[in-house]
């Protein structure tokens, strides 16, 4: 039987973005193996504010919230220059889902994303927006060059199995994703691909990322100026 859906005009979307808070949880972990504890939290601390500075970049039409990992993390000051919630309990497809249904419910539409990926730009998310403008019953997804992704936008209902019956951090996760979402006759449409940082050797390809954007964020230079003096980069 075809899944008859009615058509929802998408005006605002609500943008999730997912954080941990470091005092409370371990961040960049496979990163930090190579390049120690501390630098892998300096590079996380400077990627946030990266993130942070872009959410305040994007036009009205894209309202971002931090979603914290850690229920005791939300008092925390480094999230509270955003609105800020629980992403609730579970595994990340279960916190996927709880963070989707969240926004879409207060916004109409959603955008997940999480901190990996500082060299992002406002244009790139608002090109997601306008899509769903255009086609409001698309998925919008972000494709990592590791087989991830490293944003999800859309305004119709996904079943929470949609999300839960993948595995995350796999070379395979999009594919997994995509398989699932296919089962609801959805239209997909591709951003760019972009990268994200998990290991030391992508520190290298995002250096090479920022240092070829015309235009950057402070937060983005600094980063930057950091992986120039960080020798590990190199």
């Amino acid at each position: 039987m075809a899944i008859v859906r009615e058509t929802r005009r998408v005006e605002r979307i609500g943008l999730g973005i997912f954080a941990k808070t470091a005092a409370l949880s371990p961040v960049k972990t496979r990163l930090a193996a190579s390049i120690g504890t501390s630098e892998a939290e300096q590079f996380y601390q400077l990627s946030v504010l990266a993130i942070e500075q872009l959410a305040l970049a994007l036009p009205p039409a894209i309202c971002p919230h931090w979603a914290i990992a850690e229920a005791d993390g939300l008092d925390h000051a480094q999230w509270q220059n955003l609105p800020h919630f629980w992403t609730g309990d579970g595994d990340l497809g279960a916190r996927l889902h709880q963070v989707y249904c969240k926004l879409r419910q207060s916004h109409g539409a959603s955008m997940l994303m999480g901190t990996d990926s500082p060299q992002l730009t406002p244009s790139l998310l608002e090109a997601a927006q306008k899509h769903l403008v255009q086609n409001p019953n698309a998925i919008v997804l972000g494709p990592c060059s590791d087989g991830g992704f490293y944003l999800f936008a859309g305004g119709v209902d996904i079943p929470q199995s949609c999300w839960t019956n993948v595995t995350y951090s796999e070379s395979s996760t999009l594919q997994q994703l995509v398989g699932q979402l296919g089962q609801l006759n959805l239209e997909i449409h591709y951003l760019p691909e972009q990268q994200d940082v998990d290991v030391v050797a992508d520190l290298v390809r995002l250096r090479e990322s920022l240092a070829a954007e015309a235009s950057l964020l402070s937060a983005q230079k600094q980063l930057l100026d950091w992986l120039n003096r960080t020798a590990t980069a190199t």
